[in-house]
């Protein structure tokens, strides 16, 4: 059964927890591995408040989403406690956090000169899009690898749901599932600054329809904000390591440029 998405940022961190506490064997953190005699599997809620210096109770109200309030300093240590990364433990605080959410702009006004800028970069591929993953600007490198159409729907420009809903892509990538949970992932990790914003919530209601995609939205996997290098197999170009540079622009909150090197392996 598909399930579907939440918008409560403490109902994320919630699961969060629970997701990453199932994901830990006792012997992961220092403790006697009894995992034969467990009925569930992971670490139980009393272990994790214990490494993490609070009491049972306070763990479990927050993994319970109550609206109490606790410090930045819990969720440092509940992140050392669940051996969490830093972009890990970055994403719980912008779930633990009260302010308001952002909001994404789909068409923001993209100056003529960093336009062409893109448009006439030859060297590799080079595009601007919003957080939300939409292309805003692409050259003719994306346009002939990744087949953006500057005519089409909206969604036909949009990298994850292009990484799922076209079928195409999963020849293009040499390891599609990499590249696919590497975007997953990155898009969570922005979706909780957007939480409640009408256009992530549209996306992600759409991205649940395809199973793949719920499947590794449900691994509750964070990486922060960036595009890992990745080969494509392109039917004219041959087979090609793509390494992005990222860096975010002030024409609109969220939205960045990326650049790519190329290299030909074939």
């Amino acid at each position: 059964m598909l399930e579907a998405p939440t918008f409560s940022r403490r109902s994320d961190l919630g699961l969060f927890l629970r997701a990453r506490r199932s994901a830990l064997r006792p012997v992961d953190v220092g403790l006697e591995d009894d995992s034969a005699r467990r009925h569930v599997a992971g670490l139980r809620r009393e272990e994790v408040a214990k490494l993490a210096g609070i009491s049972t109770t306070w763990y479990t109200w927050i993994e319970q989403a109550r609206e109490i309030n606790f410090s930045l300093d819990v969720i440092d240590e509940i992140g050392r406690a669940l051996m969490l990364t830093p972009a890990e433990i970055e994403y719980l605080k912008v779930l633990a956090s009260d302010a308001p959410p952002q909001a994404c702009a789909l068409d923001p006004q993209v100056p003529d000169a960093l336009r062409k800028l893109v448009e006439l970069h030859r060297a590799a591929p080079a595009y601007i899009a919003t957080p939300r993953l939409d292309l805003l600007v692409w050259n003719s490198f994306v346009a002939e690898i990744f087949d953006y159409d500057p005519n089409g729907e909206l969604t036909t420009r949009n990298v994850l749901w292009r990484l799922f809903f076209d079928r195409s892509r999963r020849q293009l990538y040499v390891d599609w599932e990499t590249a696919a949970r590497g975007c997953v992932a990155v898009y969570r990790n922005t979706y909780a600054r957007y939480h409640g914003d009408r256009h992530f919530d549209e996306l992600l209601a759409t991205m649940m329809r395809d199973a793949d995609f719920v499947r590794m939205w449900n691994d509750w996997e964070v990486l922060s904000p960036g595009i890992p290098s990745f080969i494509v197999r392109h039917r004219t170009l041959g087979l090609c390591e793509l390494t992005p540079i990222q860096a975010s622009l002030g024409i609109a909150p969220g939205c960045y440029l990326a650049l790519f090197s190329s290299k030909k392996l074939s």
